[in-house]
């Protein structure tokens, strides 16, 4: 991530955290869609003994909702504010958190699924994404998933990135034949999963 960036991505967090303290208000997120996001992200694949590293991690609740739901998984959170680092160190010391920019400093470990939830809201651009996608599939066994802002919307917000899910979709078929673009679950957002090898989905499969 280029230094502006960078500089850009952690004044804004930190001025909406000396606003709504630990809050997903801190984050960017509105009420009620933090979980849904997550729900979203969690629905790649199984992810029950698996190893997870969740890039952007803010506070770590993708930790907390994944305790919900799976019995066991080896989860890894990293992000390039120290602040939230510490916070999410504090309030989850049984988990995992690195100060860590995934461009720069890069990652040896493999995971069987690597996400990225809500980091290209501010100062994201095609470059960005490409370049973390890359990244991130690197580093993983099975799959990846991003989030955006989507351009399908009544109205653009000057201070977020809006992502044109054809960019993505081209983006992400340039890393993997097997590719999901999810605009279904909130009018103005979408995700993608990136799968990591080119086998059928079992469960997708059938005889004629």
């Amino acid at each position: 991530m280029k230094k502006k960036t960078h500089d850009i991505i952690i004044e804004h967090y930190n001025e909406l955290y000396k606003k709504y303290g630990y809050n997903p208000a801190a984050l960017g997120w509105l009420k009620g869609r933090q979980e849904l996001r997550f729900k979203i992200f969690s629905e790649i694949g199984e992810l029950n003994n698996s190893k997870i590293l969740d890039v952007g991690c803010g506070f770590g609740h993708l930790s907390k909702f994944l305790k919900k739901k799976y019995t066991k998984f080896n989860y890894l959170g990293i992000d390039i504010n120290k602040q939230f680092i510490d916070i999410a160190k504090g309030k989850n010391p049984d988990e995992r958190f690195q100060v860590r920019d995934i461009e720069k400093n890069k990652i040896n470990t493999k995971f069987d699924w690597v996400f990225a939830i809500g980091t290209t809201n501010k100062a994201g651009s095609y470059e960005y994404i490409e370049n973390t996608l890359t990244e991130m599939l690197k580093i993983c066994k099975k799959g990846v998933a991003m989030d955006f802002m989507s351009t399908y919307v009544d109205f653009k917000r000057e201070d977020i990135f809006h992502a044109s899910p054809e960019r993505v979709f081209k983006i992400a078929k340039k890393l993997s034949k097997r590719v999901v673009i999810r605009h279904d679950y909130l009018p103005f957002e979408f995700c993608v999963y990136i799968y990591k090898n080119n086998n059928l989905t079992k469960k997708h499969t059938f005889k004629i």
